[in-house]
């Protein structure tokens, strides 16, 4: 395999849970958990950490809402772009494959919704890309690491 650049046929799977752990009239706390894997096997990512929403409620429940298209919630799409900044350079050091920085991405055309109840999101073959900094600062992934 090369510099842990693009393969052809490299799918990625996500399972992802967000659970919330506290919450107050201007804030609310979640614990999340991702973990990606590779099609064909060839490495998994993991991670935990804890993300803190403060606002008013309707700020929080507009970052909580599902995108209709994907089924995911908004917040998850922000998480991702700051744990993908940890899994590029872990994967660089490793020398293995990175997901997209958009694997989330809400385009429909980019993410097939399987039919069972997990939050599992499987993207086409990846193409090579380039890392992009987020945005919003608003987790603070607690673990990362490679199995």
């Amino acid at each position: 395999m090369g510099e842990n650049t693009a393969m052809d046929e490299v799918f990625f799977n996500v399972n992802a849970k967000l659970e919330e752990q506290k919450k107050t009239n201007s804030s609310i706390t979640l614990s999340f958990s991702l973990f990606l894997e590779t099609k064909p096997n060839i490495a998994k990512y993991s991670t935990t950490g804890r993300i803190l929403l403060q606002g008013s409620m309707q700020d929080i429940n507009k970052k909580l809402e599902t995108n209709p298209k994907t089924k995911i919630p908004q917040i998850l799409f922000t998480v991702y772009q700051h744990v993908f900044n940890s899994i590029y350079l872990l994967s660089s050091v490793l020398n293995t494959p990175y997901p997209p920085p958009d694997l989330l991405h809400p385009m429909q055309e980019k993410i097939q919704i399987l039919p069972d109840s997990t939050e599992t999101v499987t993207v086409p073959p990846m193409q090579e890309q380039t890392a992009q900094p987020a945005a919003v600062a608003a987790t603070k992934p607690e673990n990362t690491n490679k199995t």
